[in-house]
This record gives C-alpha cells, structure tokens and sequence, in this order.
C-alpha cells in the first residue's frame, strides 16, 4: 500500500516537472506581441495656452505599445511634430514643462502617408502635476506674465515674508517649500544680497528636484547657492548695443539666431544688466543664450543644477527682466518658452 502511493506520488511529480518545463520553454521562445505592432505617421500642432504655435514640446502617444523613440519627437517652431502610432483610435499627448500638458483622441489611417489632425492640441496648464509658487517683490512682476502665459493657478508669498521665514526657521521653510514643484521668484532690485539664509534654503529646494525660475538681481541667490561663482560682471550703459545669441539648438529652432535687444520694449535695455563670466562649469550649468561677440561667452539665460543631479532639480536665470520683454515678437518666444518649460 505504502509503494503504490510512493510511485503515484513520484508520478504525479514528474508530470508537474514536464508541465513546469514545457511552459518556461514556452516563454523561452515567445516573442513580445506588441513589438510587431505596425506602427504609421501621425502629425499635429501644439499650441501654447495664449493660441500661438509652441515650439520645443513634446508630442507622444499617452499609452504607446511598447518603449520606442518613434512614438515622440518635439515640435517645430510652427509647433508641429510627427510621431509613429498604431492604427487606430488613439490618445495624442502634449506635454511641455512640468505643468503644461494637453490630450487628443485621434483615429490614425493604416498608411504611410501621415495622418494630418486638424485640432491641434492647446497646452493647459494641469494643477494636479504639481503646485506653483511666486515670491513677489519689487522689481519685476513674473505673476502678472505667469496669468498672461497661462498659468491660471499658483500661490504667492511677498520676498519679506519668506526672507524673515528663512531667518526664524530654515527647516520649516524647506519644508514648507517641498509643497511646491516650480517656484517663481521676482527680482528685487538688489535686496537680494541681503539674505543669504534665503539663498541657501533655496539651493537645498533645488537639490531637492525642486524648479526656480528668478530674473535680474537672483544671480545674488546663486551666488549663494554655488560659491565661488557669479562674481566676475562686467556693466555697461545704454551706449553699447549687445545683440543675444542663441547657442541652445532646441531653442534655436524655436526663436532664432540672434536677437537685437536694443529694439526691446525694455527701455534700459540688455546693456544695463550685469553680464556674468564666471559662470559655474558644465554640468553644473548650461547656457542658453550668450551675448554676441564675446569671449569667452557671456551667458545671459543660464540654467545651474545641484551636482551630482538624480531629482531633476534646477535654477533658472535670465539677466533681465522678464516682465519687460513685450516688443519683439522673438524675445517674447524667449519668456514663453522658458516660463512655460519649467
């Protein structure tokens, strides 16, 4: 009695094995569907919040089928771009920054002539992705460019207010801060160099792969934030005539070559800003936009990081500011893309 069981027990076994090994050999030798999946062109335009053709965004699939650059690709200065789909009824995305982003249900044609859709797809701005922050002061009103561009909710604290909160509490701060994913920080006509304290919380913000965006007089902060860098200006009056280049390739293709700043709607002008040329190194910066001419190059959009860089965090700074820039239709491209791709 006790044998019979033992071989029904080792048969019974050994038919679990044989299944055990024909399914791992099974998935051994099968291949990922979804990879076959035909795939044809779709094109379509991206528009910024205020209607006008976004350059530099982002055009996906929201549930592409498997991992593959062909299914994303950034859009001209027109805002039109060309992603690979499947056929079918499918999700367009559009994203830009880390708020701004806009979906579109399309059918794409089995073809290899590219489906063109008609609607294009306008970037709202999507509170969900994370909360907005101004520190409003003096010198420059980035929250009244923020309703214009589209930002249609964001908080806002005066620079005194969080100054004095640095002072008292530094972690509380932090912390607080942590709430927010972009912050927008106004210049203040040279206060700046008043609150280091200030400063140093917004670096461990940064750090944090939290986003800042100031103008003008913030090179203060960064000289906070990555000593010993952001000491070496130079300043001159409204007699010179300085003339920005743009050495970012994707932002090239979104404004232009150059752009003559002495035809801005800023009375004062480019030449009365302080032109830094002791910028913090690569990878710890990276410069967007130089003044024409110089050497070395003297950056006046300059992005910093935290270094090494794993949260995504940043500094954002533009030598000017940014309310100013109304006149020309390139130079306003400039603010658009910036405070929209944050």
């Amino acid at each position: 009695m006790k044998s019979k069981y033992h071989f029904s027990h080792v048969g019974i076994l050994m038919l679990c094995l044989l299944f055990a090994t024909m399914g791992c050999k099974k998935d051994e030798t099968s291949t990922a569907p979804e990879s076959n999946v035909p795939t044809y062109p779709v094109s379509a335009t991206i528009l910024n919040p205020q209607g006008y053709a976004q350059g530099g965004a982002t055009l996906t699939l929201a549930n592409p089928p498997y991992a593959d650059p062909k299914f994303s690709a950034l859009s001209d200065s027109t805002g039109k771009a060309t992603i690979q789909s499947p056929a079918g009824q499918q999700t367009l995305l559009a994203k830009f920054g880390t708020v701004f982003q806009a979906t579109l249900s399309v059918n794409v044609a089995a073809t290899q002539t590219p489906t063109v859709v008609a609607t294009p797809l306008k970037l709202q701005q999507n509170t969900s992705l994370g909360k907005t922050l101004i520190v409003k002061a003096s010198a420059e009103q980035l929250e009244d460019v923020l309703r214009v561009l589209g930002y249609t909710t964001f908080d806002s604290i005066t620079v005194s207010a969080i100054r004095d909160s640095a002072r008292v509490d530094s972690t509380k701060l932090l912390n607080w801060l942590k709430q927010y994913k972009l912050v927008f920080s106004d210049c203040n006509g040279g206060d700046e160099n008043s609150y280091p304290v200030l400063a140093r919380v917004y670096g461990r913000f940064v750090a944090g792969g939290g986003k800042i965006y100031g103008g003008h007089y913030n090179y203060y902060n960064l000289r906070n934030i990555w000593p010993p860098y952001f000491t070496k200006y130079d300043y001159q009056g409204s007699a010179s005539k300085d003339t920005m280049k743009i050495v970012d390739p994707n932002l090239l293709s979104v404004v232009g070559m150059y752009l003559d700043w002495t035809k801005s709607g800023d009375s004062r002008h480019l030449t009365d800003y302080e032109k830094f040329s002791d910028l913090p190194p690569s990878p710890v910066s990276y410069v967007y936009g130089v003044i024409k001419g110089t050497s070395p190059a003297v950056g006046v959009v300059v992005e910093c990081y935290p270094y090494p860089n794993p949260n995504g965090g940043k500094y954002l700074w533009t030598d000017y500011h940014n309310q100013d820039i109304k006149a020309i239709p390139n130079l306003r491209k400039i603010v658009e893309y910036f405070m929209l791709n944050m």
